[in-house]
């Protein structure tokens, strides 16, 4: 039931949604107690700048590479993903536990980028793009569309475009899955808001299938029905904010009822992560955060979002968990949350966007704020996506009331916010030049303050994979340092000395490791590796099956496999594996290098001297198949050339 509201500033609260077109107001602020239709044009002329806003801010992603941080996970190393669109893959997307959630339509868009770009990341990052800019368009015309209030949905969604804190999301191609959600999310309030306006039951059962899409592209929108009992306060009308508190509460309560076929999705899908999160042992850390710290946490991080909204300075890509926060930090925090709190329950009829806005910030960061610690961090960038949605309502209908109390002239206000959203912006660009790649994603995180063993182990698999040695060690020290058992450290550190052949440090790093973590795929392999170089062909074969157990199309378990498989003779049996590899990553060069050995040893010496020359092309300084090339060439009488590599090997051993 719509009611009339009274009191100061109500000619900005809301507008009755059965109105046919968003009503124009000038600007946020704009005096004046009628408000004329907005044209099309208006409003298509909105959705173009916000559009181009993002493209603004983000088009320099689309020269970005991938991450090595959660990027192999979910693209340049998952076999399915890089398959693409296929029945099979389909139903492994709807079935996987990887990543330890249940999100299949983001497997699926992957799995579409592939399909239309293969690995060649600016593809990926324009879909990022693209979905950014479509939830940017649609919350304008949502809020447009309920609150009836032109210009203040339009700062909303501006500043959902651009600010800082949403560039984790859209300029890392892993975190797809925040887009879509809010994709399926804002479809879902429109769809809400059309079956208050004309009650049935298909638009009720769109509502739930666009929030089904939701939660199978992030579980994190499980706050969905939440969301709808706050828009039903305001701005779609259905609690009468004049009537006594008992009224409120049952019509409050008849609507939470309602919702119970939503509120069984909640349920059922947050049952699904927490066992997935389970078993997948991504709750371990949780075990040595308190109960109480976590709370204290939980309030310190509300507050360090709302401030880095105001001032979007040292973002990182990751902010380690500092399991206890000082005493002053949690008081300060409480205390500024219940102020807030307080000021918004007595504002609550008279200006109801604000309590709105509130509890959906508070609402919707819940599943992320923490309570339950899922991972090794204290608070993410990307878990702001979608609640500061509520700040940014709170900001908007605020300014436009105060501007109106104050007579602030209509050009002021619009300067005003324009060279706001002007600055916002120019941190956003900066922002995103950060996630350019591994390496200037994890140094910017350090020189911001926020030095993490996640990050110097990420600067030491970069250097390691790059053979920049020295470097690599210098960073996986400091990640121990900082956390003596990071396992991802330690077995890097173990690879480290492995690839300079210290193989008894090798193996105490490695054997330390798998001690913190017996199915570490990575370490089993390299344990695989090292047995076979010291000819313990027995342990060597136990590692490399366990790693395969555990995951079957790792393709280096697979070479490694296939290389001890050489190594005792038994030629027929190498080759599978071998060419799976190829067949999983057509330039594994190690693979090349040892299939040519096969091939060698088959007598097939021109089909050697392809697969060796296809290894040197993807890593020109891979000393081994530099002398198996010599050897080959040698064979095919071609002597002058097989020197040529012998003498190239030897000058790089020497630089080595």
């Amino acid at each position: 039931m719509h009611t009339s509201n009274q009191g100061a500033g109500q000619a900005h609260d809301g507008r009755p949604p059965c109105m046919d077109h968003p009503q124009s107001d000038g600007a946020p602020g704009e005096t004046g107690s009628a408000e004329a239709p907005s044209s099309r044009r208006v409003v298509a002329g909105v959705c173009l700048a916000l559009v181009l806003a993002c493209v603004a801010v983000y088009g320099r992603t689309l020269s970005h590479d991938f991450l090595n941080y959660d990027d192999p996970l979910y693209v340049t190393e998952n076999t399915e993903v890089k398959a693409g669109l296929s029945w099979t893959n389909v139903g492994w997307a709807f079935t996987t536990d990887r990543a330890m959630y249940m999100h299949p339509l983001t497997w699926i868009s992957h799995m579409i980028d592939c399909e239309l770009y293969g690995l060649r990341p600016w593809g990926h990052h324009l879909t990022n793009l693209v979905l950014h800019a479509a939830c940017s368009a649609l919350l304008f015309l949502v809020l447009a569309r309920m609150t009836r209030r032109l210009w203040p949905s339009a700062l909303v969604a501006a500043l959902f475009a651009i600010h800082p804190l949403h560039v984790e999301s859209v300029a890392w191609v892993s975190e797809r899955k925040d887009m879509l959600s809010m994709l399926f999310w804002t479809g879902a309030i429109g769809a809400y808001a059309g079956y208050r306006r004309r009650p049935g039951a298909l638009r009720y059962l769109a509502v739930m299938f666009l929030f089904l899409l939701a939660l199978l592209s992030k579980p994190m929108v499980v706050t969905l029905p939440f969301a709808l009992l706050l828009l039903d306060y305001w701005p779609l009308d259905r609690v009468d904010r004049t009537a006594p508190f008992g009224a409120m509460a049952r019509k409050t309560a008849w609507l939470t009822l309602e919702k119970a076929p939503l509120f069984l999705m909640t349920a059922l899908f947050c049952a699904v992560t927490f066992m997935m999160q389970l078993r997948s042992n991504n709750l371990a850390f949780g075990e040595k955060v308190p109960m109480a710290a976590r709370c204290a946490n939980a309030a310190v991080v509300y507050v360090i979002y709302l401030a880095k909204t105001l001032w979007p300075a040292g973002l990182a890509a990751y902010y380690p968990h500092p399991i206890t926060r000082p005493l002053w930090q949690v008081a300060g925090a409480a205390v500024i949350l219940a102020f807030i709190t307080l000021f918004c329950l007595r504002q609550a009829r008279r200006r109801p966007y604000l309590i709105v806005g509130w509890f959906w910030y508070l609402g919707t960061l819940v599943p992320v704020i923490e309570l339950v610690q899922a991972g090794t961090f204290s608070h993410a960038d990307r878990y702001t996506y979608i609640p500061l949605i509520g700040v940014f309502i709170m900001m908007a209908w605020g300014g436009a009331d105060l501007a109106a109390a104050w007579r602030v002239p209509r050009r002021a206000v619009a300067v005003a916010s324009c060279a706001a959203l002007a600055a916002l912006a120019v941190c956003a660009v900066v922002q995103t030049g950060h996630w350019r790649n591994g390496e200037t994603l994890f140094r910017h995180a350090i020189d911001s303050g926020n030095e993490s063993s996640a990050a110097y182990n990420n600067l030491g698999v970069l250097a390691l994979k790059q053979g920049r040695y020295d470097e690599a060690r210098e960073y996986l020290t400091k990640a121990l340092g900082l956390k003596a058992d990071h396992v991802d450290a330690l077995g890097n550190l173990g690879k480290l000395a492995l690839d300079q052949g210290r193989y008894d440090e090798a193996k105490t790093d490695l054997t330390k490791a798998l001690a913190l973590k017996p199915d570490h795929v990575n370490v089993l392999n390299n344990l695989g590796m090292l047995a076979t170089n010291e000819l313990r062909f027995d342990e060597a074969r136990a590692y490399l099956t366990k790693a395969l157990e555990l995951k079957p199309d790792h393709v280096d378990a697979l070479n490694n496999m296939g290389r001890l498989l050489l190594e005792q003779g038994r030629f027929d049996e190498a080759k599978p594996y071998l060419t799976k590899v190829l067949a999983l990553k057509p330039d594994h060069a190690s693979a090349l290098n040892n299939l040519g050995w096969y091939c060698m040893n088959q007598g097939q010496y021109d089909e050697a001297e392809r697969c060796y020359r296809k290894a040197l092309e993807i890593d020109p300084k891979f000393i081994n198949a530099m002398n198996n090339m010599s050897i080959v060439l040698a064979m095919l009488g071609r002597p002058d050339e097989a020197s040529t590599y012998v003498e190239r090997a030897a000058a790089l051993g020497r630089a080595r």
